[in-house]
């Protein structure tokens, strides 16, 4: 067990790098843990003071030292451990120089799984992964378990888990392909690892598909014959049997075949069929995980009804970063007329099947980016009666689509405004986050005044 005195112990006095601070709380947790243990901290990121106050507020009352604007080599070799963010890539020279020096370069959540005495649970996947994952850590607590919930999720710090979990415990991990190169580092997986689905993401960052796919792949590679790998049956294919040890529990949308009251979509179905998957190997009870299942309430911003106005229904769908879970967004309502809320930044990602799926969509209002400039030209070729101007500013795009649908509906038809970008959010908002917050924000004030 991981007392706060053995890791005080372990790590008192280290000197020891972060490298990405970031916003989502994930680099302020690590250096909070590790001033906390009397080490010494210094943080370095690329983005200004300004760009990471809200973060640098929050540690404050710590002797910690900060490298803003850039990186400094001396900072790097002067580490007895680098941790490095999800996003910062592994060919950034000052890495590079470290590792050429045998200093250690560490994730957060790899590094966690190698020190945690607890089971661990790990779920990736193109899209569902969040809601997956908390369907498992909800079947897990409800089911009689200790759990703990982890990862990649905002607000969320995995690293402080480390001063509880216990062997008779689990952990349960949201892990990004990203997270999952610093797994492939370390030579290690989750005891039950949950793969649910592979579609083109990231290629802004990656050179291609299968270096994603290569990233993705270490939430099974490193897996015993103690092991699980529960992988969406059209996955099959990727396995490697050689190299993957465990036993392959494969799942598809028909092994939930039970009513969802509050998700919606086939998407939803089987991210239930996967946690009850996980339910069997842990031999829960079935009626009981079937009723926790069917009744959870989904997250904020994935597809989120959050309000309903003469008919109209506003959806907060801002986590869709892709064109393939705007496509299932689409699919998820096509009972209503849809005014698409669509753009943002490019991760240079396919984007046809996405526009054939627009002859459902009855309006299409745009809003500024990379992504948007790339599709509009085919956009005024294909649907120019049904797209909007480009707005700047998400209000205004916010009081275009309200009324566009309540020229459409006329009040007495359902219409919903759904807000599924298909693009990431950086062209105006921090990340995806701060976007469907604002459109919240946007919405209540819109409806409010007509």
């Amino acid at each position: 067990m991981n007392t706060v005195g053995q890791l005080k112990k372990k790590f008192k006095n280290k000197k020891i790098l972060i490298v990405g601070l970031g916003l989502l709380g994930g680099g302020v947790g690590l250096a909070k843990f590790f001033a906390e243990l009397k080490a010494e901290v210094i943080v370095t990121d690329k983005k200004n003071k300004k760009q990471l106050f809200q973060s640098i507020n929050q540690l404050k009352h710590f002797p910690i030292k900060f490298r803003l604007g850039g990186h400094n080599i001396h900072d790097f070799l002067w580490a007895d451990i680098v941790l490095k963010g999800p996003s910062v890539p592994w060919s950034l020279p000052e890495l590079i120089e470290a590792k050429k020096r045998k200093i250690p370069i560490e994730m957060e959540l790899s590094f966690f799984a190698s020190l945690c005495p607890s089971k661990i649970i790990g779920i990736t996947g193109t899209r569902g992964k969040s809601t997956t994952t908390n369907l498992i850590y909800q079947v897990i607590k409800e089911g009689g378990f200790n759990a703990y919930l982890g990862g990649r999720l905002p607000g969320i710090s995995t690293i402080h888990l480390l001063k509880k979990t216990k062997p008779s415990d689990f952990v349960v991990l949201e892990l990004s392909s990203w997270d999952l190169s610093g797994f492939h580092q370390k030579k290690l997986s989750p005891h039950i690892a949950v793969f649910t689905n592979f579609y083109p993401d990231h290629l802004n960052y990656y050179k291609n598909m299968k270096d994603y796919m290569l990233d993705k792949k270490a939430i099974y590679l490193y897996q015993t014959p103690d092991d699980y790998l529960i992988i969406h049956h059209s996955l099959s294919r990727y396995i490697n049997k050689n190299k993957s040890g465990s036993k392959i529990v494969p799942f598809s949308i028909r092994d939930f075949p039970y009513p969802l009251k509050y998700l919606q979509g086939e998407h939803n179905q089987e991210n239930a069929a996967a946690a009850l998957r996980v339910a069997d190997i842990l031999e829960l009870n079935p009626k009981k995980t079937t009723k926790i299942i069917s009744d959870f309430k989904g997250l904020p911003y994935r597809q989120q009804i959050i309000a309903n106005k003469n008919n109209i229904i506003f959806i907060n769908d801002t986590t869709s970063t892709t064109p393939i879970a705007t496509i299932c967004a689409i699919e998820t309502f096509q009972d209503k007329k849809i005014i698409l809320i669509l753009g943002g930044n490019s991760k240079r990602l396919p984007f046809n099947n996405l526009i054939n799926q627009l002859i459902k969509i009855e309006k299409i209002v745009l809003i500024d980016g990379s992504f948007t400039k790339e599709a509009l030209p085919i956009l005024k070729e294909k649907y120019p009666e049904k797209i909007s101007p480009v707005f700047d500013n998400l209000e205004k795009a916010v009081k275009e689509a309200y009324r566009l649908a309540k020229q459409i509906g006329n009040g007495n038809i359902n219409i919903c405004i759904l807000f599924s970008p298909a693009a990431t959010s950086f062209s105006m908002f921090k990340n995806e986050f701060h976007r469907g917050e604002e459109f919240n924000r946007i919405v209540k004030k819109v409806i409010g005044n007509s």
